[in-house]
């Protein structure tokens, strides 16, 4: 289970500029990569606009009858029972559906943060009436919230997976698969090749797309899962840049040490292995 998969609850992202936040509607506030929220034993809550108060408030989205609201004025606020969590706790936070509408909301606030001035003139951008769209009234130039694709990689060899660490990540750990952005002129599956070739050093075939996961914890990010297997040589050759470790671990090894590690789409992608039903 990935993290937007929060059926039978839905997110309608239908941009509405008519919506004016009620007392009970949610408010999000981040300041940089920090959520405003009570998080107890891994249950993530969330405040309403009542509890925030008068502030600037910009329309984001409902979930199911809820709409949610971001409330945009800089600095931290005060708020009774509430504090400042990192966003990634929305990794693995429950109920997952409000874990979503977080993440999703740290999406469009990072994307209204950038898109104050105009890319073009520099002019300060306004809001578009009809549409999420930040215009420039200056030069007309207009501005859509940023989506930014990128490959999630699960390289396989008969009942062995590729797992990697990153460098330069403090606390992160073994369990990540290959991964990188989508440059200009790139499809996909030439992303998967390049990525796979440039951080370990390993040709791949038979590169098969698995699914997608929207990403709002990078701000914009578009997951694409593929699978590959390798082409000849297996000998892993670092890019120790992007990587601290890289190791390819048997389906066995990781039956006996792996812990589900919450709602992401690598986490999927590992288990489907141990599982054998990687295709």
């Amino acid at each position: 289970m990935m993290i937007q998969d929060i059926a039978p609850h839905r997110l309608d992202n239908h941009y509405d500029p008519e919506a004016r936040p009620a007392p009970d509607s949610v408010a999000l506030h981040f300041c940089g990569k920090r959520l405003l929220c009570r998080l107890s034993d891994g249950a993530l809550s969330l405040p309403a606009v009542a509890q925030l108060g008068e502030g600037n408030y910009t329309y984001l989205f409902r979930l199911d009858d809820t709409a949610y609201f971001l409330r945009r004025d800089g600095g931290e606020l005060s708020v009774d029972g509430f504090g400042y969590e990192e966003i990634g706790v929305c990794r693995t936070a429950r109920p997952q559906e409000t874990a979503f509408a977080a993440l999703t909301g740290y999406h469009l606030a990072s994307w209204y943060a950038e898109s104050r001035y105009c890319g073009a003139c520099g002019a300060e951008n306004v809001h578009d009436g009809q549409e999420r769209m930040m215009k420039c009234p200056k030069c007309g130039h207009m501005a859509f919230p940023k989506i930014m694709p990128s490959v999630i990689v699960a390289v396989t060899e008969g009942d062995k997976l590729l797992l990697t660490k990153y460098a330069n990540r403090p606390g992160a750990t073994r369990f990540a698969l290959v991964a990188g952005f989508t440059e200009i002129g790139e499809t996909a599956e030439q992303t998967v090749a390049r990525e796979v070739m440039e951080e370990v050093g390993l040709r791949v075939k038979n590169i098969r797309y698995y699914k997608t996961q929207p990403w709002g914890i990078s701000a914009g990010g578009l997951l694409l899962g593929y699978w590959c297997e390798v082409d000849g040589d297996d000998q892993i050759r670092l890019d120790h840049m992007e990587l601290a470790e890289g190791a390819w671990v048997s389906r066995d090894e990781l039956k006996a040490v792996y812990v589900d590690r919450g709602f992401s789409l690598t986490n999927e992608m590992i288990v489907e292995f141990i599982k054998g039903n990687n295709p």
